[in-house]
């Protein structure tokens, strides 16, 4: 009875303390629980406003500088400029014609004298309406030729056109007179001739000194008066400078 009464006493001792064991871990995993994963608070500042720290720190509005604000604010676009426009097409003054180069040079040199830009220039120039009469241009000018000798055989007046855009056609007349040329295709065509006709600008080259956009202006009076006896013939007139003056 007496071993068996140690033994009771010694078990009962040791089940006490795994219940006081096991109720202090339930204690600790409480609290671990209760705590575990909440963000930190700091203290509340004497102004009564908290302040919740999670991640970076959260800055009051009053708490910023002016240029740490505009420093943080999304920049603003741009105003687009408005396009300039293009400027407008500047103008030459051109004097002339001139029948001798050596008149055109002296009239280049007085303004230099001046101190005026001016320059000495070839010009192609649009003269009277002309109208040709042909047949369109053939694959080759080997078929050409041959086109050429059926017409004149024909007896008809004819020849190939070398060059430009109606190369390897065949030409039978240019006339200065709509008439003459109308007159030509209706006869053609009634021998079975396809041809036909259009109308040509006749160009040609003259000399005219070319001053450039202004220049005029800075001549006096009497400069003009006096080239004007000396030409009495003497054209002045504007242009585009782009027509008039070369690269």
């Amino acid at each position: 009875m007496g071993w068996r009464s140690v033994t009771l006493n010694h078990s009962y001792k040791f089940m006490r303390w795994i219940v006081f064991a096991l109720l202090f871990v339930n204690l600790v995993l409480f609290a671990w629980f209760q705590t575990a994963g909440r963000p930190a608070v700091s203290p509340v500042p004497a102004g009564g406003t908290s302040m919740v720290e999670e991640g970076a720190r959260l800055a009051l509005v009053s708490e910023v500088s002016r240029q740490q604000l505009m420093a943080r604010q999304p920049p603003q676009s741009q105003p687009t400029k408005p396009k300039p426009e293009p400027a407008a097409e500047q103008l030459c003054t051109l004097l002339g014609p001139f029948a001798e180069e050596y008149q055109g040079q002296d009239i280049v040199e007085r303004l230099q004298a001046l101190q005026v830009d001016g320059s000495l220039r070839e010009i192609e120039m649009e003269g009277e309406m002309r109208y040709w009469v042909f047949l369109a241009p053939l694959n080759s000018r080997r078929e050409a030729f041959r086109k050429l000798r059926e017409l004149q055989a024909a007896g008809v007046d004819s020849y190939v056109i070398p060059k430009g855009s109606l190369a390897n056609g065949i030409s039978f007349g240019i006339f200065t007179e709509a008439d003459r040329a109308e007159s030509l295709l209706a006869e053609l065509r009634d021998q079975g001739v396809d041809a036909q006709s259009r109308e040509e600008p006749q160009t040609y080259l003259e000399r005219w000194v070319v001053l450039a956009p202004g220049a005029a202006e800075k001549l006096a009076e009497d400069f003009w008066q006096q080239l004007q006896a000396e030409y009495p013939q003497l054209d002045r007139r504007q242009n585009l400078c782009a027509e008039v003056v070369g690269d």
